[in-house]
């Protein structure tokens, strides 16, 4: 008997269809997409597809699909366009929104019965807290959002529908769960995240290489996790692709301090930053809620404080830098620069400080009055000024007796070395801090504070105590200390804006503290003159005394 081509052509594909749904079927039974126990008398593939009637344009569909209207995924920094499921997401949803029974089929009169399990795979019809599809991933996409690699770079396995779109079945294999949750392929050290996600600064990371277990983490989900490590956890650790407690963005909670909280706070992190954040002067992340976005300009955010806001969980590394290098902890953070611009990537600390404590509007105004009042940080340290503390720039005086060694007159100090933990045990960085505001020791700036090693704390741990007490830098430095005269009645520690002071009143940092300094009754003046190396005079009236001129 002769056999024509066409006829040979058929029978070799329905073999070949028939073979592929043997594995299939093999495949699928005893796993969670075998059904068969649902209702009697249906094979695991008869809950999806049928050999005739079935659903145009599809394979070979026979489940009844879903009529519901999806809340879509959404955030400010997609640049995709993404609508209601279509393709093969729409099938797969017709089991997953828990809107149509599983036995249901549009061959048959059944309705009701068993629907899907409450559940991580019930997604329900809002989908806003889901990874996005039903999108096209292009080259356009790719240049648009650089943190997106070109389609041309996916794995095989990883693969787009007919319309070049992200489907549900981009990442899941309904027919195969060898990998667990019907993946297409393994996740661990997130394989399949990083296949589309190019993640600026990833690769060593912290986060991308750290060993620590992860499973010890005050969360559910990577205690349940198939992985122990956080390196093996990867984006897992805060993130999942499906029913997450923060939309945007798809993190595990919904506050955004959670997310950092739930590994530093001991348990997987070596130092307890909840702890530090209980303090009584803190960065007080617990406080806002929804207020902070990744897209945010610097300039004009509204007053709020996240942990996002300091450090880029995909950038940080646990490396250490010399001032005034960013440290690798706040490495891949927007900031604005000493000039008043912003950048996206920092490349100095005070970058980082002066996103909210210089030009934006809702900068924290300082607890003491001067003679010269300006809350924007970054015009007291501008270098053009009289004097300030060696944060962007080495000091202008070359004449510091006081400086403890290592540091000299061209050393140059973070933010962080006055800002930071006044807990030596704890955690470093300006989380919390017993001393206000935010101060690595103590700082009496109250009148008639007694002079201590504690009182000064913080200004001694630069400059030497024996040095001031012994007036080398300046004749009367004792006899004011010894009269209860603080250090911040004459001395303001940032420094004095270039537009305010003057190189002749304003120079050792000199800003009087108006409630304890005041200007001198008869001749209506309260001013320095810096008339020279370790020379000056003072018009002012202080603890009842009179300087008209005071010469030193």
């Amino acid at each position: 008997m002769k056999i024509r081509l066409t006829e040979l052509i058929k029978l070799l594909v329905l073999i070949a269809v028939g073979r592929s749904a043997v594995i299939a079927q093999n495949q699928i039974d005893g796993s969670p997409h075998d059904l068969t126990a649902v209702a009697g008398g249906k094979t695991s593939c008869s809950f999806c597809h049928t050999p005739h009637g079935a659903l145009t344009g599809t394979p070979l569909w026979s489940h009844t699909l879903s009529t519901a209207v999806y809340k879509i995924y959404q955030s400010s920094s997609l640049e995709a366009n993404v609508g209601q499921p279509t393709g093969s997401s729409k099938l797969c949803l017709s089991c997953h929104d828990s809107t149509v029974a599983l036995a249901e089929s549009i061959n048959s009169d059944f309705s009701g019965g068993t629907y899907i399990n409450p559940g991580a795979a019930n997604l329900g019809t809002d989908l806003s807290d889901d990874h996005p599809i039903s999108f096209v991933y292009s080259a356009a996409l790719s240049a648009e959002d650089v943190q997106i690699r070109p389609p041309s770079t996916l794995p095989e396995q990883l693969k787009l529908d007919g319309l070049s779109e992200v489907q549900c079945t981009t990442c899941h294999e309904p027919h195969d769960n060898q990998y667990g949750n019907f993946l297409v392929m393994p996740n661990n050290r997130s394989r399949m995240c990083v296949s589309c996600h190019d993640l600026s600064g990833w690769i060593l990371s912290a986060h991308e290489s750290s060993t620590s277990l992860a499973s010890v983490a005050n969360d559910s989900y990577l205690q349940g996790s198939e992985y122990s490590t956080v390196e093996e956890n990867g984006c897992l650790c805060c993130h999942k692709p499906h029913s997450v407690g923060g939309h945007e963005r798809l993190l595990h909670f919904a506050r955004s301090e959670e997310n950092c909280l739930n590994c530093h706070d001991g348990s997987v992190a070596k130092t307890n930053l909840r702890a530090q954040l209980t303090k009584f002067s803190r960065h007080d992340v617990v406080r806002y809620h929804g207020i902070h976005d990744q897209e945010e300009s610097p300039m004009a955010a509204a007053k709020h404080v996240e942990c996002v806001d300091c450090h880029n969980p995909h950038a940080a590394k646990n490396t250490f830098s010399q001032a005034p290098v960013v440290p690798g902890v706040m490495r891949g953070i927007s900031g604005v620069t000493a000039s008043g611009g912003t950048t996206q990537w920092v490349q100095y600390e005070y970058e980082v400080c002066f996103k909210c404590h210089a030009d934006n509007p809702g900068r924290v105004e300082s607890r003491i009055t001067r003679d010269i009042t300006q809350t924007n940080t970054r015009l007291e340290f501008d270098l053009s000024g009289p004097s300030f503390h060696p944060v962007v720039s080495p000091g202008l005086n070359k004449n510091v007796p006081s400086l403890k060694l290592p540091m000299t007159v061209i050393s140059m100090i973070y933010c962080t070395d006055c800002h930071n933990s006044s807990d030596d045990s704890g955690a470093k960085g300006p989380h919390g801090s017993d001393y206000p505001p935010l101060l690595a020791g103590n700082y009496d700036t109250a009148d008639y504070t007694s002079e201590s090693e504690f009182s000064y704390q913080l200004c001694y741990k630069c400059h030497s105590r024996n040095s001031i007490l012994n007036n080398e830098s300046f004749p009367k430095h004792k006899e004011h200390l010894d009269k209860q005269i603080t250090c911040s009645a004459c001395h303001d520690p940032h420094g004095i804006s270039a537009v305010q002071g003057t190189s002749t009143n304003n120079t050792h940092l000199i800003n009087f503290d108006t409630s304890i300094v005041r200007t001198h009754t008869a001749t209506g003046r309260l001013e320095f003159q810096d008339t020279g190396i370790y020379h000056g005079l003072c018009y002012l009236e202080c603890h009842n005394k009179t300087h008209s001129p005071e010469t030193y």
